[in-house]
């Protein structure tokens, strides 16, 4: 990165460690939460908080089940070292719900198995799955992975809320500009939060942030993930990398000659269209978010 990138990320920082003091200010919080799950956007958040917050105001919250990637939960746990954190297991929950049992996942099942079956029956599903989740058009099978996935991410923002309310903290979410545009998110799970910091910047953005916070390697190189179905990638649900999504998302954005007749060009302006009724259900408390399609992101 250039100098130039390096003193726009400096000037990123501290712009939102200042916005993010009034923000607290203006909510009346004391401090903040954030769900902590092994990935580099919670990991650039805990950064930029540690920028503006005293460490005792702020609560890591690590919130595994099942599924979760066991290299993911020992990423999390060291970077929560430092902190007073919580470590919350939502298994008995799903248990007591019936959610491993209705969907076969069985606790006796090696993970690397799930793994290849995951990512098979996904592959068997089309190409297009992702816009048929759009627009809700899954047969059974798929409506019950959703329903495996989303009841998830609810639980555990039921649970970080919760945290958060007792304490009378802020929740801060960690939705970046290009899962808020393509509607890659969970309505009314990691859908709400009171700040969102990344909603400005694109994903390969917060790529370019976490060097410079000096977020742990293993946790930049990793390949990007939900964590919630055992082997299922950012990239294998929406079907490229993020370096190729940006470039058509920043393009558009900042009116470039693109190849409107390419295939990846077609597939995310397709996704951000029907992403639109989701990225309506976005939620947060904040005033100073994303100005929606705006314009945003590190030159």
């Amino acid at each position: 990165m250039g100098l130039s990138g390096v003193r726009n990320i400096l000037r990123m920082v501290n712009s939102l460690a200042t916005g993010f003091k009034t923000e607290l200010e203006i909510l009346k919080k004391d401090g903040a939460v954030i769900g902590i799950s092994g990935g580099i956007d919670s990991a650039v958040v805990l950064k930029l908080l540690e920028q503006c917050l005293p460490k005792d105001k702020i609560l890591p919250v690590i919130i595994p089940e099942r599924d979760s990637n066991p290299k993911c939960m020992r990423m999390a746990k060291k970077l929560c070292l430092d902190y007073d954190s919580k470590i919350i297991s939502i298994t008995p929950i799903l248990e007591k719900l019936g959610i491993y049992r209705d969907f076969k996942n069985y606790f006796f099942i090696p993970r690397g198995i799930k793994e290849k079956y995951s990512q098979r029956k996904f592959r068997q599903s089309g190409k297009d799955i992702y816009l048929r989740i759009l627009d809700n058009e899954l047969d059974p099978d798929l409506l019950k992975a959703l329903g495996y996935i989303r009841i998830k991410n609810r639980v555990r923002m039921a649970i970080i809320y919760h945290q958060a309310e007792i304490r009378n903290y802020a929740v801060v979410g960690t939705i970046n500009k290009t899962e808020y545009l393509l509607g890659f998110f969970v309505p009314f799970g990691d859908g709400v939060a009171d700040l969102m910091p990344l909603l400005n910047f694109y994903k390969t953005d917060v790529y370019k942030i976490a060097r410079e916070l000096e977020v742990p390697e293993e946790i930049i190189n990793q390949a990007p993930s939900p964590d919630l179905i055992p082997g299922l990638s950012d990239g294998l649900i929406l079907g490229m990398s993020y370096q190729k999504i940006d470039r058509v998302l920043k393009g558009i954005e900042q009116s470039e000659n693109l190849d409107t007749a390419s295939e990846e060009y077609k597939c995310i302006e397709e996704i951000f269209e029907r992403a639109k009724r989701l990225r309506a259900l976005l939620f947060t408390a904040s005033r100073n978010v994303a100005k929606k399609n705006k314009t945003g992101g590190i030159s």
